[in-house]
């Protein structure tokens, strides 16, 4: 007969949470040593996934004595306990691959920037292999036999109940231990999150929400209130084009390479070979080294490019919870004087609720992958070929008016899928050890390649028409992707570091720039609108809050965040780049010149820098959050 026990259940979920954290840690090397370190890691990793599985089979004995009085009740709730026991135990094989990606356990942040997964079943099926399909069947087959096999057994003897005690003594020990070494060291390092329960992390995130407790990480630290100058637009005194009495171009574009860091083209000096053509393009070209996204999600990237604003340090998307934004983009200053206009995706307008966002803000034409006469090539989007033979259509279609067209590419993004028309290069022969990541970077070098002969299409196209000396592109990124080198980041959106945060810059202009120029003058996604309306000899929209790269009153900063795990604050002058973590309260300081891969920590040596650079992030906060309460007040909003 089989008892009705709440243990049993909720112990072998334990071992399988167990399991699933021993999966990403290597077996020790024969010494007492790494045996310690061994132990630790997976003491410390799986703290809270034992408290997890011991605190719900008290709540379940609990629970099933309250309702031993209603046999129906009862049964309702044996039922639905051994259910939620069973999704426990899907979602901690889950949780392995997400982790492995994500660097992060499943919290409602990240559930709720997903948007729509269907969308996603391109990156989520990249995880899926033979080995994880397998575990998804066996691993909760085998927990339902094991709990089975238990519930059948006779109940425990007194000695053994003893036993149970000391079981449960062992347990709290394991906790406190675990909790107190995560507090030390252990807590410093990049992989930390592993050693959150992935099923607390999602319950508890979601209960938070729920009761409204999720608040941004804050810092209290004043400043001088002339810092606040940095984001206010520039006077109109101080608004004389570099430009000025030059012939200039007419036409724009505005190339954003999905997902892409500088770190990886070639046009920055990546050892990778991925864009050629975009290299052969920087002779007519002016190239920044030092540019910078101000966050990592898309959704944020295309309301901070396109009105040119700082998005509030949060992990919410603005296209989803301010469609309305009030702002003006560049579309909605050119439309007056005469140009046509149009912003063209090879992805899903659709995704994040770009499209309404996007709506009367000046674009003609609003095309994604349904209007460009192409099949999905992944869940996400078509492949970047068809976007550009959609742009080239769009521009041929009128080159009697003045054109500006905002095009945003995508094979970039997760899963990296290639052209399947043709074999992969290897970007890592005779480049030394293998990186850490080397199949998804790989593949993501691939799409990058792709993408830049794509574009060598498009700048061949404005040469053959005759309308290359008129018309100006500027190339540049919506983020960052990480691939776990030089630090322990992957994907884009929860950290700053400069393969996560420095975006590339290239402004093409045969006219402008015969000779090519290269700087490292810093900038931010606030900047492109107004450098584009500078050469063109626009006026600026009095709402944006960057300055031109040629403005020669610009602060010569840029200030950036992530808000996926900790809240991570950043600002680049200079040569210097600061992080300051705004949830554990520790600086970050590294001189860039020295150090491009930030790799040396110096704010011990610079304690007043990092204090007046931290003074600089407090009044960026104030600045971006004033904006952001004055746009919900006007709309009712708390």
């Amino acid at each position: 007969m089989t008892r009705r026990s709440a243990a049993w259940p909720a112990f072998w979920l334990g071992v399988v949470s167990l399991g699933a954290k021993l999966v990403h840690w290597s077996a020790p090397e024969p010494s007492w040593g790494a045996l310690r370190t061994y132990l630790l890691d997976v003491g410390v990793s799986a703290h809270q996934d034992v408290a997890f599985a011991a605190g719900l089979a008290l709540f379940g004995a609990l629970m099933l004595r309250a309702l031993s009085r209603s046999p129906r009740a009862q049964a309702v709730f044996w039922w639905l306990y051994l259910g939620f026991c069973l999704l426990c135990v899907v979602f901690a094989v889950a949780s392995v691959q997400i982790f492995a990606f994500l660097r992060s356990p499943l919290t409602f942040a990240l559930v709720y920037l997903a948007d729509d997964f269907g969308n996603m079943r391109s990156s989520i099926g990249a995880f899926i292999s033979p080995q994880i399909a397998a575990a998804f069947l066996l691993v909760p087959l085998t927990w339902g036999a094991l709990t089975l096999w238990s519930l059948r057994r006779p109940p425990l003897r007194t000695r053994a109940r003893e036993a149970v005690v000391i079981a449960w003594v062992c347990l709290a020990v394991w906790f406190a231990g675990g909790r107190y070494a995560y507090q030390g060291r252990w807590h410093d390092r990049d992989d930390h999150l592993i050693a959150k329960s992935p099923h607390w992390a999602l319950v508890s995130t979601y209960a938070d929400e729920l009761l409204g407790l999720t608040t941004a990480e804050r810092f209290e630290q004043p400043y001088p209130k002339e810092y606040l100058t940095d984001f206010a637009p520039p006077p109109v005194t101080d608004r004389k084009s570099h430009f000025e009495g030059r012939p200039r171009p007419k036409n724009a574009i505005l190339v954003v390479l999905e997902s892409t860091s500088a770190k990886y083209l070639g046009l920055h000096g990546s050892k990778y070979d991925t864009t050629p053509n975009l290299v052969a393009e920087s002779k007519n070209a002016l190239v920044d080294d030092a540019f910078y996204c101000h966050a990592g999600l898309t959704a944020n990237s295309v309301a901070a490019i396109t009105l040119s604003l700082y998005p509030y340090m949060t992990w919410r998307e603005y296209t989803v919870e301010y469609p309305d934004m009030p702002g003006e983009s560049l579309a909605q200053v050119l439309k007056p004087q005469g140009y046509r206009t149009a912003f063209i995706h090879s992805g899903d307008f659709q995704y994040v609720n770009q499209r309404n966002f996007l709506t009367g803000r000046g674009f003609d034409t609003i095309w994604d992958w349904r209007d460009l006469g192409a099949p999905l090539f992944t869940s996400w989007a078509t492949h970047d070929q068809a976007l550009v033979d959609g742009v080239i259509k769009w521009i041929g279609e009128d080159t009697a008016k003045p054109f500006f067209v905002k095009v945003w590419t995508h094979m970039s993004h997760h899963p990296y899928e290639p052209m399947t028309d043709r074999p992969l290069i290897d970007f890592f022969k005779d480049k030394g050890p293998l990186p850490v990541d080397d199949y998804d970077l790989g593949r993501h070098l691939n799409t990058i390649h792709f993408v830049d002969e794509q574009l060598g299409r498009l700048f061949a196209f404005l040469r053959e028409r005759g309308i290359a000396d008129d018309t100006l592109v500027l190339v540049t990124g919506d983020h960052g992707e990480a691939f776990g080198d030089p630090h322990q980041a992957w994907g884009h959106g929860s950290r700053v570091y400069d393969e996560c945060s420095r975006v590339p810059f290239m402004l093409w202009s045969p006219r402008l720039f015969p000779q090519g120029q290269r700087n490292k003058s810093v900038g931010g996604h606030v900047d492109v609108n107004p450098t584009i309306a500078d050469v063109l000899g626009a006026p600026p929209s009095r709402f944006w809050r960057g300055r031109s790269l040629f403005d020669e009153h610009r602060t010569g900063r840029a200030y950036f965040y992530a808000a996926n795990d900790d809240y991570l604050l950043g600002v680049r002058e200079g040569k210097w780049k600061y992080i300051y973590n705004a949830t554990r309260g520790r600086d970050e300081l590294f001189d860039m010149d020295a150090d491009p891969d930030e790799l040396t920590n110096v704010a011990r040596d610079h304690a007043e820098l990092c204090q007046r650079l931290r003074q600089r992030l407090a009044a960026w906060r104030d600045d971006t959050g004033r904006h952001l309460a004055e746009i919900r007040a006007a709309r009712g909003r708390p």
